[in-house]
């Protein structure tokens, strides 16, 4: 119980609120662009196997609530060729990667990593890159299993047990191998693997249950929201899956740097409070020479009394 309401307490220090509603933004804006690259690359690739890339593409719609059935009827992808094909992907990829560079950021922030050891321009677009390619491979993975599963008979329970084991397991080595890319810090595969878990596992129980909420209940209320139900039914959800995230990389900062037992007033603070203070602090250093101290002025007064 210590532990979630430390994990709790670190998430409102971080601003989390603030920066899920960031990400959900860039998200939704970087849906479309994503989704173009997505199927112009799948077209390229299994150019020789369509039926592959139609499943690819329906798994991936299908899990997408709101306009994923309207975009799956609207298919669209990069007509050109050649030159023009790869200004068009780069423009695209540059437009996509706006949410995984506020990830960087947000990640970052959560491991308080100082400023001046914040990656450079170039390193961070590199980095993004690569996280952007490990989350296409995870989806198109998802994809190919999603298709095999369809393959399994409606009573073969067995079957739809493992390919749900096969997906979980999938979703938490994505998230964890995105967690440790995007900090910019060295971090080791045991300090990123409890939000890993809690971060897949909770990814797979919205593709069950949040995406139904959001259909029946956010769009639903057609009477409120009118034309824009769709829109904002689709924020709603990105929102969702931002905070989640957020939230399990808060498990593994509170986890990795021990900022539990939390007190819940601030008359009567913890270790664990000093040293989350400390952290919060020394994240805002600009010069690799500035040196901050924390001190406890109760601790200080008790010093002086003693004296």
């Amino acid at each position: 119980m210590s532990f979630a309401v430390a994990v709790v307490r670190r998430y409102g220090e971080d601003r989390g609120r603030q920066y899920g509603a960031l990400l959900s933004y860039y998200g939704f804006v970087s849906l479309f662009p994503l989704l173009l690259v997505l199927g112009t690359v799948l077209e390229v690739v299994l150019a020789g196997n369509p039926e592959l890339r139609a499943q690819i593409l329906d798994s991936v719609y299908a899990r997408i609530p709101v306009l994923g059935s309207q975009l799956q009827s609207n298919t669209t992808t990069l007509s050109a060729s050649g030159l023009l094909l790869v200004v068009g992907l780069v423009v695209a990829v540059w437009a996509g990667l706006a949410v995984v560079r506020s990830g960087q950021e947000v990640v970052s922030l959560q491991w308080c990593v100082p400023r001046f050891r914040q990656r450079s321009f170039v390193s961070a677009q590199l980095r993004a890159l690569g996280v952007l390619v490990v989350f296409g491979v995870g989806v198109v993975l998802a994809g190919i299993a999603t298709s095999l599963a369809a393959l399994v008979p409606d009573t073969a329970w067995g079957g739809r047990v493992l390919v749900a084991v096969i997906a979980i397991v999938l979703s938490v080595v994505v998230v964890s191998v995105i967690f440790r890319m995007l900090a910019a810090s060295d971090l080791r595969w045991r300090d990123v693997a409890a939000g890993g878990v809690a971060g897949g596992v909770a990814l797979w129980f919205l593709q069950l249950v949040g995406a139904t909420y959001v259909a029946r209940v956010i769009v639903g209320a057609t009477d409120v929201y009118g034309a824009f139900a769709a829109v904002f039914g689709l924020l709603v959800w990105i929102a969702l899956l931002a905070h989640v995230l957020l939230l399990a990389n808060e498990i593994n900062v509170v986890r990795a740097k021990r900022l539990w037992p939390r007190s819940l007033t601030r008359t009567a603070p913890t270790d664990a409070d000093r040293r989350a203070l400390g952290e919060t602090v020394r994240r805002e250093s600009f010069l690799s020479e500035s040196r901050v101290v924390v001190r406890d002025p109760d601790a200080d007064a008790r010093q002086l009394r003693e004296g």
